[in-house]
């Protein structure tokens, strides 16, 4: 038995892992695979200026608490599974870091921010998937919905 709206978490979870995946997923092929490459090169345009996803500090009473870095963070998170790679060396250390970052390089913060604005990219793109496809503004349905409340 598929609970009501298990689909809809399953698809909204992928397609923060796997930017466009929705899209994709409900018919747009072309349209998820464009999003995809677009996220993902801006992504990687920002590692190669050796941005990255770092962990803020989130103790209010730490010198080191700022909200811009936990706002910075939240946007940077929604790469999915881009930015969780990019957090290997932040939590197990640099020796495993796959999209090494140097924060003393000079164009480092330019890649930080390419890295944010495709998390951006990404969370106008999972909420416009949920509207789309599974809110109130639904543009076509998938057959199997159609199908199950027929019945």
């Amino acid at each position: 038995m598929i609970i009501p709206g298990q689909r809809v978490w399953r698809v909204l979870f992928l397609s923060w892992l796997i930017p466009g995946y929705g899209y994709y997923v409900n018919g747009l092929r072309r349209r998820g695979v464009v999003v995809f490459l677009a996220i993902q090169l801006t992504f990687l345009l920002g590692c190669a200026l050796r941005g990255g996803v770092f962990l803020p500090e989130f103790r209010w009473s730490h010198e080191g608490f700022n909200i811009v870095s936990l706002l910075t963070f939240l946007t940077q998170i929604f790469n999915g599974g881009a930015a969780l790679i990019s957090l290997i060396p932040e939590v197990i250390g640099g020796r495993w870091a796959v999209l090494p970052y140097d924060e003393s390089y000079c164009w480092a913060d330019l890649g930080s921010f390419y890295i944010l604005v495709s998390g951006g990219l990404n969370y106008f793109v999972l909420t416009s998937t949920y509207d789309h496809f599974y809110g109130k503004k639904r543009i076509n349905r998938p057959q199997e919905e159609q199908g199950e409340e027929q019945s």
